[in-house]
Order: structure tokens, then sequence, then C-alpha cells
């Protein structure tokens, strides 16, 4: 007879735990809690009884969101399933005992409101959409339509450029790069100086590998990126490199240090968590708004581009878009004063010596 799980502490994290098929569960942190921690193994347990097998015409929402877990995960890379899997958690906890035929769109409302600390509403959009995906693949094969289809949430503000004067005073915040071995806050320097000079986006410079880069033709090659999935026959994305930028990966590459060209002063590579604290650490030790964001040097990338004259064909290749409409973002350049100043200046003095002076006599 198999034995029945029990609860069990981990010093390392300091939660309570359980494996539940194979699987390591949390149920409460603090050795003291013990007494919640088989209350939450008694729902789990209770859950499990409720749940309805894939058959069913009677779905759970922990029933769905499991066997979609166990169908599409294997297509997802490893990044996606860790940011899917903490939403998709989150909502089985709070609503997976219910029937999805009961749920209502204002469930995913109260969930949302559960979560004060998604203050950004491009984090909402995306709890949102990871658990829109989860019914909509399982119409109709497990439930009849989607619950929370009709549940609209609206798009965060779109973030600026970080402006040249932020740029530099971030890089005066970081230690030097021309160290034999940098600093901590100069491997950040590295990567920040690569994003302001390539356009690049900052998931493409964290997982760039040595193996993607060929610096005699000065050119980096990307196989997979964000726009991969969306092309009816992908093509890898090109990112031309200037000379300032070769030098930098050619001081890096001397180093020797591994398979990713970017790397924490851990020897561990880059992601979203440890590159938006270290932007936070630098603006706030430079003295700058919450929002100057890391992806700000690849809006200043575009913008720089339409300022100097490149085309929006040219530009949406250089920044890896599948076509011109999302490059036609950086083309409104109506709150460039500096820009649109120096451009009435030039075009007024292409006329100066054919057009009279106010009040002059003709």
């Amino acid at each position: 007879m198999a034995r029945s799980a029990k609860p069990w502490f981990c010093k390392q994290t300091g939660w309570w735990k359980v494996y539940v098929s194979g699987k390591k569960v949390p149920l409460a942190k603090g050795r003291s809690n013990l007494k919640v921690a088989k209350e939450a193994l008694l729902d789990i347990q209770r859950l499990a009884l409720r749940n309805p097998s894939p058959d069913s015409a009677d779905q759970t929402v922990l029933s769905v969101i499991e066997r979609y877990m166990e169908v599409r995960f294997v297509n997802f890379s490893e990044n996606a399933k860790k940011l899917r899997t903490g939403y998709l958690q989150s909502f089985a906890e709070r609503h997976g005992w219910r029937r999805v035929e009961d749920c209502r769109p204002d469930h995913l409302e109260e969930w949302l409101n559960k979560h004060p600390e998604w203050a950004s509403d491009w984090t909402k959009r995306d709890a949102v959409a990871a658990i829109k995906a989860v019914f909509n693949w399982a119409k109709p094969k497990l439930v009849k339509e989607n619950p929370f289809e009709s549940f609209k949430q609206g798009r965060g503000l779109h973030r600026r450029d970080m402006t040249p004067e932020e740029f530099r005073a971030i890089l005066r915040t970081t230690g030097s790069r021309y160290k034999a071995k940098p600093t901590p806050g100069g491997r950040f320097r590295q990567v920040l100086f690569f994003l302001w000079r390539t356009g690049c986006r900052p998931k493409e410079a964290a997982d760039l590998k040595w193996s993607d880069v060929n610096l005699e033709q000065g050119t980096i090659v990307l196989k997979k990126h964000k726009t991969v999935r969306s092309q009816k026959q992908p093509e890898p994305r090109i990112i031309r490199l200037d000379s300032v930028v070769i030098r930098l990966l050619e001081s890096i590459m001397r180093r020797n240090e591994g398979v990713r060209v970017f790397l924490t002063h851990r020897m561990t590579p880059w992601n979203r968590y440890n590159l938006g604290l270290r932007i936070r650490r630098a603006r706030t030790a430079a003295g700058l708004s919450d929002d100057v964001k890391l992806y700000g040097t690849r809006h200043a990338f575009g913008t720089r581009g339409i300022v100097a004259g490149c085309d929006i064909k040219t530009l949406s290749v250089l920044m890896g878009h599948t076509d011109t409409k999302m490059t036609e973002h950086y083309a409104h350049i109506a709150d460039k004063r500096d820009f649109l100043s120096a451009a009435v200046q030039q075009i007024n003095q292409s006329l100066a010596a054919s057009t009279p002076r106010p009040g002059a006599r003709r």
C-alpha cells in the first residue's frame, strides 16, 4: 500500500513542502506553520478527489490547467514555463476547485486585485493572457467556451526612450569596463553599452552565446528570437555591429569565461530579474525617475534611427521586426523638441537668401 503524502520542512527555503505526483509543492512558509501546511495539504487532496478526468464533461479550473501544462508546456522554453507556471499556480490556488461552467470574468478581476504587487498594467496583461491561453486552448476539447473571453485588461503606457543624459548618468554609477576583471557594476555596464549601440532586446543580450557571434563579419545571427513564431518561414535575426561594439566583444572574449557572452560577477547568466535589479539600483544612485527602463535603450536606438534619416524598412530589419508596423512607433517624434527645432532651422536656412525679412521693403 502506498504511503500517504506528508509535509516536510525545507531548511534552505524555509517552506513546508509535499511531494505530489513526483513534484515538490510548497504548502506554508515558516517552521512554526506545520498546522497551516497540513491544512493546505488537505485542500490539495480534496481538489485531487474532485478533479475530473480529461474525458469528463464537467471540468474544473484545476483540471484544465493541469491538462494544459501536460500537453502544451512541452513546446515552451524554460523561461516561458517559469513565467506561466507562477500565474497558473496562483490562479489554481484561488479558483482551482471551481467548475469551468460556473466561472465568470469577475473571478479573473478578483484574482488580479488579490495581487497588488502586480503594479504594472503590462504585468497584469501578461497574467490575464496566461489564463486566457489555457481556456482558449481547451475549447472545444475540454470546455465549450472560454469563460474569461470577454475580460479586457488595458495596456500600460508605452515605455519611453532612455535619453543620452540618462544613459551617461547610469554609466557613471557603474564600475569601469576596462578592467581585466570588471566589478559587478562594470559587467552591467557592458550589457548596457551593448544594448545602447545595437538596439537589441535585453533578453537577446542576456541569452547571447559566442556561437551566435561573428566578429570578422561584424554580425550576430540569432536563430531563436522573439518574432520567429510569427513568421510563416522563420528567418534568423541578423544584428549588425559597429566598430565600438566589436572592440567591446573582443575584450570580453579574451577573458574566455564560457558559452555566454555576458555573465554576472558570479559567473551566472543574466536574466530579467537581475537585470531589472541592476537598472533599479543604477537609476536610484543616479537620481533618475522610475520610468527609466532598460528597454528604453532599444527605444532610443529606434528613435535615433528615425532622426538620422534611416528609412522605416531598413530600421525594421535592424530592430528585428517582422514588418514595419512596430517600427512606425519610432516615427512619432512630435515630442522630440530639439530635433524638430533643428529641422525647422535647417529648412529656414535654405530659404534665407530668397525670403525677405519681416518688415523689409520690397
